[in-house]
């Protein structure tokens, strides 16, 4: 069996009903956990987008989407 390789996965929030994170949002944000990984930068990476999905923090209520790389 061959071990995959490492991958990026971010949960993002929005207050509840805004418009879900922007492409440009999501890129950045898998940049960032793929350094935090200490996996090599990837100019172009294609990922999934799933959400949104209702929660309450501190109070607040957010959607909250969450994306990794494929």
């Amino acid at each position: 069996m061959t071990e995959a390789a490492p991958k990026a996965l971010v949960v993002l929030r929005v207050a509840r009903g805004a418009p879900a994170p922007q492409d440009r949002d999501i890129r950045v944000a898998i940049a960032t956990d793929r350094a935090r990984l200490a996996l090599p930068s990837a100019e172009t990476v294609d990922y999934r987008l799933a959400g949104p999905y209702p929660v309450e923090l501190d109070g607040r209520s957010l959607d909250e989407y969450v994306a990794w790389e494929v």
